[in-house]
């Protein structure tokens, strides 16, 4: 229960003992999202990306920045599989992977032009990245200033008032930094211009200056993109990896996209996303792209990153990464990870990260609310009918409510599921006598579940052979059929697929028709079941030929 202590909100308890929802409330992923990654094809993934990188590090750190310093990186797979969760990870691991990084998402930008690209990847960088480069850039003025050149004192706007009242180079320069004082533009252009190339002389005044000048040609938009990366590299110490995400084959972007690949940005990684529909698009219209992208020094796939697996180590790694104090057991992951594959089995839509991590968000809120130690059925039930209103389970003739489909599908697998459906056969039977369906059944069943007659006289019987054993199955219902001559018709119903049978019809019991039996025998025994029911559990009746 919420409430007020002392002015103060109480904080909200989660289950498993956490203090705060885990999952992402956001429908896209953020950085901080991005700080967990689970799974473990994703974090196969992530290794691959970082085997590249660490490649690249050494080989680059031979040797001063150059255009033989460059890879490229795909990533591959549907929508929803998590590669902008993958690519916004590896982004937030540049402090501990000598990596500087930017990450623009293609789909935000309209129209897709030079000019907008170069704006989203300066955008896209750490701010840190180029408060750590103004640093390095004053400092080396100061040094040299400090050497008497003449420039470069006159760039920092050091005049001879300045050493007349003690402030020195170093104080000037650390004014400047703290954005005290100001430089002086028209001469730090002028130093700038005697010691650096155009490209070079402009990103390093944009730099210093907190602005960048917009671009008007190709030529300027890689000239500052491979400053930015070799100064990165020279003065950090780091690799830049540029990351496109959203890769299509609008015909601006790709051209784009296509020269950075051609002019290798030195001492950097490209890394392109695309859907496999994008990909095989950019194959039919811009072949030479789809030329460059075929040759990547690394090719990943995310395929099998949606299986049910997979999705459930990604929704128990965001639990265990909260729960830094206490267990999280094993017994509540396995009946976490039931949970979810039971969901997404009957639900293929939320079978994508995105999807199944958005369902757990609301359903970890709504069990708070109810105090519940786990994400609960009843929770579930809760958070599907309000996100996804009208939803229902395919094929359950009695509409099961989506949270009890759920306890009862995990119910359902285990071992006493065979003794659960003998009791849902027998009280399906004993409520179609009560209807007046069915005459009522005999005491003695001998080998079989329920004996009635139906409204022609013919005596009928009904045998449930269930199990994970499909061979003691099969035996089992071998005697069934060698001691069922006393009816004049035998039903089985079964697990197991068998070939048809002239002694008995064999019914397959699937899991949504096991589930809607369960459903029934349970409110039937509780004294639950309302009139208008009736019809449609007659119909449950019909399709196991009761009546």
């Amino acid at each position: 229960m919420q409430g007020i202590l002392y002015g103060c909100e109480m904080p909200m308890n989660y289950p498993y003992g956490l203090s705060r929802n885990p999952y992402p409330s956001s429908p896209t992923p953020t950085e901080k999202d991005a700080q967990i990654l689970g799974g473990t094809r994703h974090i196969q993934a992530k290794e691959s990306i970082l085997e590249c990188i660490t490649d690249l590090y050494r080989q680059s750190s031979k040797h001063q920045s150059n255009e033989n310093d460059f890879r490229l990186i795909t990533v591959i797979q549907d929508v929803g599989c998590g590669k902008t969760h993958l690519a916004l990870h590896i982004k937030g691991l540049r402090m501990r992977q000598n990596i500087e990084s930017t990450y623009v998402d293609l789909a935000t930008i309209s129209p897709k032009t030079k000019e907008s690209l170069y704006n989203a990847i300066i955008a896209g960088f750490n701010p840190s990245t180029f408060e750590e480069l103004r640093e390095k850039f004053l400092k080396d003025i100061c040094d040299k200033a400090d050497k008497g050149d003449l420039l470069a004192k006159k760039a920092l706007g050091y005049r001879f008032v300045d050493k007349l009242v003690g402030t020195t180079i170093q104080d000037k320069t650390e004014d400047i930094l703290n954005n005290k004082k100001t430089h002086s533009s028209e001469n730090l252009k002028k130093y700038l211009a005697s010691n650096y190339t155009s490209h070079e002389s402009l990103v390093i005044q944009n730099i210093i200056d907190k602005i960048f000048e917009p671009i008007s040609n190709l030529d300027e938009f890689l000239g500052r993109l491979s400053a930015v990366s070799k100064f990165s590299h020279n003065l950090l110490g780091k690799i830049t990896v540029y990351t496109f995400d959203e890769l299509d084959a609008d015909p601006s972007s790709a051209e784009i996209v296509k020269s950075i690949i051609n002019r290798h940005i030195p001492s950097s990684a490209v890394m392109l996303i695309a859907t496999p529909a994008e990909y095989s698009e950019i194959k039919e219209t811009n072949v030479s792209l789809f030329d460059r992208l075929e040759k990547a020094n690394y090719k990943i796939d995310l395929a099998g990153s949606n299986s049910i697996d997979e999705l459930s180590e990604i929704a128990i790694e965001y639990i265990k990464q909260n729960k830094k104090s206490e267990r999280f057991t094993k017994k509540q992951q396995n009946d976490l990870t039931g949970k979810i594959r039971v969901l997404c089995d009957e639900f293929p839509d939320f079978t994508s990260v995105r999807s199944l991590t958005n369902i757990l968000y609301h359903a970890m809120e709504k069990s708070s609310q109810l105090s519940h130690e786990e994400i609960s059925e009843e929770a579930l039930d809760e958070t599907i009918k309000n996100a996804f209103p009208g939803l229902k389970v395919h094929d359950s003739i009695l509409d099961v409510p989506i949270g009890q489909f759920l306890k009862l599908r995990l119910e359902s697998a285990e071992n006493k599921s065979q003794s659960k459906i003998k009791e849902a056969i027998s009280n399906l039977v004993n409520f179609a006598h009560d209807t007046g369906k069915i005459t009522k059944p005999e005491n003695s069943k001998r080998m079989l579940d329920a004996i009635y007659t139906d409204q022609y006289g013919t005596k009928i019987g009904i045998a449930v052979v269930m199990g994970k054993d499909h061979a003691k199955n099969s035996t089992s219902i071998e005697n069934i059929l060698k001691a069922s001559a006393f009816v004049d018709k035998l039903l089985i119903l079964t697990n197991t697929n068998l070939p048809k049978n002239p002694q008995a019809t064999i019914i397959n019991i699937d899991k949504v028709k096991m589930v809607d039996l369960l459903y029934f025998s349970n409110r039937y025994s509780d004294n639950k079941i309302l009139e208008p029911e009736n019809e449609k559990i007659h119909t449950l009746a019909k399709t196991i030929s009761i009546i």
